[in-house]
């Protein structure tokens, strides 16, 4: 009936209406500044035509590659579907490239191309951008991986028809993701060496010596969607501004491209179906005894098309971004086991990332702090100097050998496959530990804030009120 719940989509809007419901149910206030738990974003989607092709001329001749079956137009802002061309220049992976652009120079009017997965590109736009590169071709040669992506894009791209000011989550660079065979043809006969691809900044820049011509044709339509959010007011009228933030998504893929069953509906139970019933059970554990300040939690939509509900909220945002003391975002997929090491994405940006660790391994688990990257919503956030943790199970399970967890990982771990579905035999074990862990850090972060309030006042001589304890999480 959901469809998959593609971003803009009836199944998506049906879904919308069952979180708010559930928000209702559970006591929860829409946000004063909105009136409403729907928050709605201006959205448009620009489909892609049949007619967009890339053209790569070389010593006179001419090859002309295919939308979809050679190339795919990546996500981007409203500025990014557009024309371009140049003549290539191969600068190697996003983290090395910078550092090889500058010592290049002039690189303005040239394609720059690069070898990552397309979402480790979008941090190195705003440089190229100012450098003033045509366009950015993302190189994808494995088959397998390149087909997840065409699955993954579909026929559209959706941005936001507002000026959020966020060139990471929303770049207005066009970029285009080449397949094998696109792939070939660019590198062919390219004096390539390991250092360039794989990681030595000293290494200059290669110019391949051919032109690219890409013609991207779209037809504009707007688009009716909305990220979902209540809030759980403290239970200290005088600490119920500040707030602990819990994110997930609500959107898929929708319908697309068969699999082997002829199935074409991308449900997306573990991305990100799971999340958001980890952040209603969150939310039903705090409500019989609420923290002193207060909680929200937000539903976003176009996650998978581009961080689009996080990048309006996170420049528009219902509340002060400056009371929120820690968001802790949700979208790692569903462990069929507990989990007994975690990775901290964003971690190293502020004591939130140590605050997580030290609650883990209160509970006899382990997690490490790492760098954020744009690859969910916790980013645009992050980026606008809010405390965020994007918490992703480890590899390493309670009570499972290597042969039970490869086996479990065949069964349950279809990302972005119709198989990605609810099935009342899924252990469920691993999202319980997954939400107890996002509510112990809640928990901490909660009293943290209360403390640091309580020495506020003391410190303008007034005496502290004492919180209200907290239940432990389940």
């Amino acid at each position: 009936l959901l469809l998959g719940r593609a971003t803009g989509s009836a199944g998506e809007h049906l879904a919308a209406a069952y979180i708010a419901s559930q928000l209702e149910r559970l006591g929860l206030r829409p946000f004063p500044a909105a009136g409403d738990f729907l928050l709605p974003i201006p959205l448009k989607a620009a489909r892609i035509g049949a007619a967009t092709n890339v053209v790569l001329s070389r010593n006179g001749a001419d090859l002309t590659f295919r939308n979809e079956a050679d190339f795919v137009v990546n996500l981007g802002g409203r500025d990014a579907f557009h024309d371009f061309g140049g003549g290539v220049i191969f600068a190697g992976p996003p983290a090395m490239a910078a550092a090889r652009l500058r010592r290049h120079g002039d690189f303005r009017g040239r394609v720059i191309a690069l070898t990552a997965q397309p979402r480790e590109a979008p941090p190195l736009v705003p440089a190229l951008v100012a450098g003033g590169a045509a366009g950015v071709v993302v190189l994808a040669p494995d088959t397998a991986y390149y087909q997840l992506i065409v699955r993954s894009r579909g026929d559209s791209r959706f941005f936001l028809d507002a000026d959020v000011q966020d060139p990471v989550a929303q770049p207005n660079l066009p970029v285009l993701v080449a397949g094998p065979g696109l792939t070939a043809a660019l590198l062919a006969g390219a004096p390539l060496t390991r250092e360039l691809i794989e990681g030595d900044s000293t290494v200059a820049v290669l110019d391949l010596g051919r032109e690219l011509r890409a013609h991207i044709a779209i037809d504009v339509r707007a688009v009716q969607a909305a990220n979902v959010g209540g809030l759980l007011p403290g239970a200290d009228p005088a600490r119920r501004d500040q707030l602990v933030v819990y994110t997930a998504h609500y959107d898929h893929l929708g319908v697309s491209a068969p699999d082997q069953r002829g199935d074409t509906i991308y449900n997306g139970f573990s991305d990100d179906a799971a999340g958001v019933g980890m952040l209603l059970a969150i939310a039903e554990a705090l409500r019989a005894s609420p923290p002193p300040v207060s909680v929200a939690f937000l539903f976003f939509t176009g996650e998978e098309r581009g961080l689009l509900g996080s990048a309006f909220l996170a420049a528009r945002p219902p509340f002060p971004l400056p009371n929120v003391r820690g968001l802790i975002n949700l979208d790692a997929g569903a462990p069929p086991a507990p989990p007994l090491t975690w990775r901290l994405a964003g971690g190293n940006a502020s004591p939130l990332g140590k605050l997580a660790e030290q609650v883990a391994a209160q509970a006899g688990w382990k997690a490490t702090s790492g760098d954020a990257s744009p690859n969910s919503d916790y980013w645009p956030f992050l980026a606008r100097g809010v405390p965020a943790i994007f918490i992703i199970p480890g590899g390493e399970w309670e009570h499972v050998t290597p042969e039970q967890q490869k086996a479990l990982n065949e069964r349950w771990n279809h990302y972005h496959e119709p198989a990605d579905e609810w099935n009342r035999e899924f252990p469920l074990s691993g999202l319980e530990r997954y939400a107890d862990l996002a509510l112990r850090v809640g928990l901490a972060l909660t009293r943290r804030v209360a403390g640091r309030t309580d020495r506020q006042r003391c410190n303008r001589g007034r005496a502290p009120r004492p919180a209200p304890a907290s239940r432990p999480g389940n």
